[in-house]
């Protein structure tokens, strides 16, 4: 019998293996394989696992914490992949706007918001203030980063032009290029 961890650790073989096989391209026949790996290691994972939430061992299984991190995550991120992927879509392309999938992809969002809170209710004001401040000071670093390559775009002097081609130059390359092309110059 396959236990609960066993069964976690094999979905997660599975799903590398499946981007592996993925990775090899067309040329191997392996790369054919990777959806199913992929969709067979992702229902090893998700599929239920009774003698993994057993209380009594509890302190003996980590994959226990695994399991719970992953069935917090699911929720908020996959509703927030598809409201993200019908905003892009209703995104303006060439002065057309799509109304229905960008709206209804903003109230997916906003609901994937809710389920992350909802979903991660441990969070402190405190760990709040602390996040907003370190994404303070990621958009400061790459303000100072924007600055700084705009600054040695603008100061480094432009390169002259390249002469041109002399006539004994000209006829080198036609005789190059006429030769790799197969035609003759009789």
């Amino acid at each position: 019998m396959i236990t609960a961890p066993i069964q976690i650790w094999l979905g997660f073989f599975l799903i590398v293996s499946g981007i592996s096989f993925g990775r090899m391209g067309p040329s191997f026949k392996r790369n054919q394989y990777t959806l199913f790996f992929v969709l067979l290691g992702t229902l090893c994972i998700l599929l239920p696992k009774p003698n993994l939430y057993d209380q009594s061992s509890l302190n003996q299984l980590p994959e226990y914490y695994l399991m719970n991190i992953i069935d917090n995550f699911i929720p908020w991120f996959f509703t927030g992949f598809l409201g993200y992927y019908l905003v892009l879509v209703g995104a303006p392309t060439y002065w057309k706007i799509r109304y229905p999938q960008l709206i209804s992809g903003w109230i997916i969002i906003l609901s994937s918001l809710y389920l992350y809170f909802e979903y991660n209710s441990h969070f402190s004001v405190k760990e709040i203030f602390l996040a907003f401040s370190s994404f303070i000071g990621i958009l400061i670093s790459l303000l100072c980063f924007a600055i700084l390559v705009r600054y040695i775009e603008n100061s480094t002097p432009l390169d002259e032009p390249a002469p041109e081609l002399t006539d004994e130059e000209k006829e080198l390359v036609t005789r190059i290029i006429s030769k790799n092309i197969g035609v003759d110059e009789g």
